[in-house]
Formats: structure tokens, sequence, C-alpha cells
């Protein structure tokens, strides 16, 4: 009878730290969601990208001695959409600690500002009103 009460009891064997590393390789191998995504979004975009680029000629100059506005080089996209682009591409965008520093200058600055300007009418309403009334 006390063979049968006795419970068995299983041992796990605990997790390396080899082990652990190896999973966390093994779920980073995996191709995520976000980049399956992108993928399939990346085609359309090149093909866009490619229609951008071609450039044409209301009038090609090999046609017709004449020269001038109908016989220039177009592009489908317009120039200021593209110098926008290469432009937004020079930006150096500020980091976490920048931007906070910078936000809370913004904060403060506008604070003050909207203390003084009320401090000023008050001011300028107390004047006013001992002046004319």
């Amino acid at each position: 009878m006390a063979d049968k009460a006795k419970k068995t009891q299983t041992i796990r064997k605990s997790e390396s730290m080899r082990d652990k590393a190896n999973k966390v390789t093994e779920k980073s191998a995996k191709p995520r969601r976000i980049k399956k995504t992108a993928s399939k979004i990346v085609k359309p975009l090149k093909a866009i990208s490619k229609i951008g680029k071609k450039e044409y000629f209301l009038i090609t100059p090999k046609e017709t001695g004449f020269k001038g506005f109908l016989t220039k080089r177009r592009g489908f996209t317009p120039k200021y959409v593209i110098s926008s682009y290469k432009e937004l591409k020079l930006v150096s965008w500020p980091n976490k600690l920048e931007t906070w520093r910078l936000m809370s200058a913004v904060f403060i600055f506008a604070t003050l500002f909207a203390l003084a300007v009320k401090f000023v009418d008050y001011g300028l309403d107390k004047l006013f009103r001992r002046a004319f009334l």
C-alpha cells in the first residue's frame, strides 16, 4: 500500500545559458510579419519610382529644327518633389534626450511669455480703468 501512495516526481532539467541563447537565435531567424509585409510593398513602390524617373520630350529635338520650350526634357515627377525628398534625406533628426531638452525649453518659454503678456494686460487694464473711468 505504501508503494501505491508514493507519487513519482519528475525532475526537470534546468536550462543552461547556451540553451537560452540558442532559443533566442532560433526566434530571431524566423522571418517577421513586418519584413514580409514590407517586402510585398517594396515591389509596387519600385515600379512607381521607375515611372517617376522616366523622362520624355513633348517634341523630340531631332524631329524638327525647332528648339525651346517644347523640346525640353521633362520628367513625370515635378522637380520640387525630387528636391524636397533629397533635402529631407539630409536632415539630421535629434535623439531622444535632445528632443526632450528642446521640448522643455519651448514649454518654459511659452509659459513665461504667457505670464508676461498676462501681467502687461493686467497693468494696462488697471491704468486705462483709472485714466478713463
